[in-house]
């Protein structure tokens, strides 16, 4: 093993919808501390800009955002030669098996497509034909089969890369994007008094649960609510409420909600993974969600929070009384939430994980976090 006298050439390609836009951020803090690495990060926005918005019916975003993929891996590997490549997702790598073939690559994946088919109702999304999801299917597991090495947000996503798509199980990562854990945290024990704060954050207002949340608090003074969206809200007569619009991840504002909130709820009638659960457990609260997607494998029923059935605002506002009603019960669940968030949800020690097999995909090791070449 000979030291490298040049850092390592990582190229990162990243999908910037919903919460790959925070995961993104993440990653360039993290970078930024790992001067071993010399990285290019290419951002992939869901608008189409120049030469692309001209294409007529250019409006699929797999194909549009894998096109970009790989016309800008492309224009990076013109200016030199890269160590590895990460993409994210497995919809922007669909178009670079070739990119793939010759540069180690690990490609990075919320969920699986079958995972959204499984929620896509919610989503308003519904599956074609036969014909041409088997099809698709094949598309994604060429791409999946091109990657050195496949990294999931979740267990739900790594089993259905076994399971639907025959990708060996030694070749998969559970590592979730994380989130900055500090920033996040509480500085001090919550009141014990006072109306129950609860923290609502989606962007999509009815998938994720929050017309139900509304309902739930009908007749309940006792609670007061923070929304956190994109939507339009119009609270029921009798809901103490606050609407908050155009917070970006990691506003100043959106931070400070998370620190005075009692209680965060999402009851979601579809997801797989949503990152505002991490943000609340590193927070310190309560969770109170339902078992949607992998959810589950971040609301553990009963410890750090309760799972009540999708779309019953009956059983959410009865989860909601009970915490409201014993502070002590909500001050275990918020230690538990931390202790989640610690063990599995760093984003620092994620991303360290991430660039770690970044350098193995490589066949290049790491000796005290300096660069070794195999030789």
């Amino acid at each position: 093993m000979t030291a490298l006298a040049v850092p390592a050439r990582f190229a990162f390609v990243m999908e910037q919808t919903l919460g790959h836009v925070a995961h993104t951020r993440n990653l360039e803090r993290a970078l930024a501390s790992e001067d071993w690495i010399e990285s290019s990060v290419i951002m992939l926005p869901f608008e189409a800009s120049g030469r692309l918005r001209r294409l007529p019916g250019l409006r699929n975003w797999s194909f549009r955002a894998s096109l970009m993929a790989r016309t800008a891996l492309r224009r990076r590997m013109r200016q030199g030669p890269l160590d590895a490549v990460f993409i994210h997702t497995q919809v922007v790598a669909l178009l670079s098996v070739g990119i793939m073939r010759a540069v180690p690559t690990v490609v990075s994946l919320d969920a699986t497509p079958k995972n959204f088919d499984d929620v896509g109702v919610a989503y308003g999304h519904h599956r074609a034909g036969a014909m041409l999801e088997t099809a698709k299917a094949a598309l994604v597991r060429r791409a999946l089969v091109a990657a050195e090495a496949l990294v999931t947000w979740s267990r739900l996503a790594a089993d259905s890369l076994v399971r639907d798509y025959g990708i060996p199980a030694g070749r998969i990562h559970v590592i979730p994007p994380g989130v900055d854990i500090e920033r996040f945290r509480h500085p001090g024990m919550r009141r014990a008094d006072g109306p129950l704060r609860v923290l609502f954050v989606g962007g999509d207002l009815e998938r994720k649960g929050g017309i139900d949340l509304l309902d739930a608090l009908r007749g309940m003074p006792d609670i007061e609510l923070d929304i956190v969206t994109a939507d339009e809200v119009t609270p029921p007569a009798g809901v103490r409420c606050r609407v908050h619009r155009g917070l970006r991840p990691a506003d100043p504002t959106l931070l400070d909600l998370y620190r005075r909130a009692d209680v965060f709820a999402m009851p979601s009638r579809g997801d797989c993974m949503p990152q505002a659960l991490a943000e609340a457990a590193a927070a310190g609260l309560p969770l109170v969600s339902t078992p949607v997607g992998a959810i589950p494998e971040i609301v553990s029923d009963g410890r750090n929070g309760l799972l009540v059935p999708a779309g019953s605002p009956s059983d959410l506002r009865r989860a909601l009384r009970l915490l409201a009603a014993n502070s002590a019960m909500r001050q275990a669940m918020g230690r538990e939430s931390l202790a989640l968030a610690r063990r599995e949800h760093d984003a620092m020690v994620n991303h360290r994980r991430i660039f770690d097999l970044m350098a193995a995909s490589a066949r290049i090791g790491l000796r005290g976090r300096a660069w070794v070449k195999a030789g």
